[in-house]
């Protein structure tokens, strides 16, 4: 039979005791609420300061680029006047006629149309300088334009839109202009290079290859052909350039922007001024002279 043991007394002298609870009382409330709205205020000033100066460098940047760009397009409006008065001075310079003003004008415009962004640019700009070439030495304006165009990617080139020159002419030991030195080309389909004129700014990079071309026996035999394309053909049988597909190129620019027609428009210019000229009798052409 099992024996049975009494623990009640052990159980009795055993001891029972529960840690009391950690309580901040009033006081510490009061301080660690106080504390706590402290950490939270200083965290508010200091993002309060983040925003605003974020805020203020978001302004300050946005007001710069807003004045940037108005400065941007006062200077493209500035540019497009003065060409726009530029070729108004050489219309005018050419005939009084009302019909070939209007008629010079609207071939210009279907020109530009033809174009957009940075290729209307170049012609917005190139065009002036073509048909002032066209005027004063009979070299055809659409071959002007056309072979800067090929030459030099629309005035994309380093040689146009580092140095002026828009028409890929080398410094030989005869040239005494500034130069483009030591510029990567290819002769004969091998990459090299060659030192290249250099000019101050468009209208000089445009006289100066009018300027080579007349100086050439070679070139200037071709000077005055009323045709762009027979131009250029002329002056590559000559030896200009030994690039095979050069005039199919030229041809393609040409019928692309519809640039024959302002050699035509220019030719009728020009002929109206000298019939003008030979129907005048000879003491009123003398006067209009000086």
């Amino acid at each position: 039979m099992p024996q049975v043991v009494d623990l009640t007394q052990a159980i009795a002298k055993k001891t029972f005791h529960q840690k009391a609870r950690f309580r901040l009382g009033l006081f510490g409330t009061l301080v660690v609420s106080n504390l706590l709205w402290l950490v939270l205020f200083g965290v508010a000033v200091f993002s309060l300061i983040g925003v605003t100066r974020f805020s203020a460098a978001l302004s300050k940047s946005y007001l710069e680029e807003k004045w940037t760009s108005l400065q941007n397009r006062l200077a493209q409006r500035r540019e497009l006047e003065e060409r726009d008065m530029r070729i108004a001075r050489l219309i005018a310079s050419q005939s009084s006629s009302t019909t070939d003003v209007l008629g010079l004008a609207t071939r210009i415009s279907k020109i530009l149309d033809s174009a957009n962004g940075r290729q209307r640019k170049f012609l917005e700009n190139a065009i002036p300088e073509a048909m002032t070439i066209q005027t004063a030495t009979q070299i055809p304006a659409s071959a002007v334009l056309a072979m800067a165009i090929f030459e030099s990617g629309y005035g994309n080139s380093i040689l146009a839109k580092e140095y002026n020159n828009y028409f890929g002419m080398k410094a030989f030991d005869s040239w005494t202009g500034a130069r483009a030195l030591n510029m990567p080309t290819r002769d004969s389909g091998v990459d090299t290079t060659a030192d290249f004129r250099a000019y101050p700014n468009l209208s000089a990079g445009f006289k100066g290859y009018a300027d080579f071309l007349l100086s050439n026996d070679r070139y200037r035999k071709y000077v005055g052909e009323k045709s762009g394309l027979k131009f250029v053909s002329g002056i590559l049988a000559s030896g200009y350039c030994p690039d095979p597909d050069y005039l199919i190129h030229i041809r393609d620019i040409i019928q692309k922007h519809g640039l024959s027609e302002l050699d035509a428009a220019l030719e009728t210019i020009v002929d109206n001024k000298e019939s003008v000229a030979d129907t005048l009798p000879a003491t009123q052409t003398a006067a209009g002279a000086h």
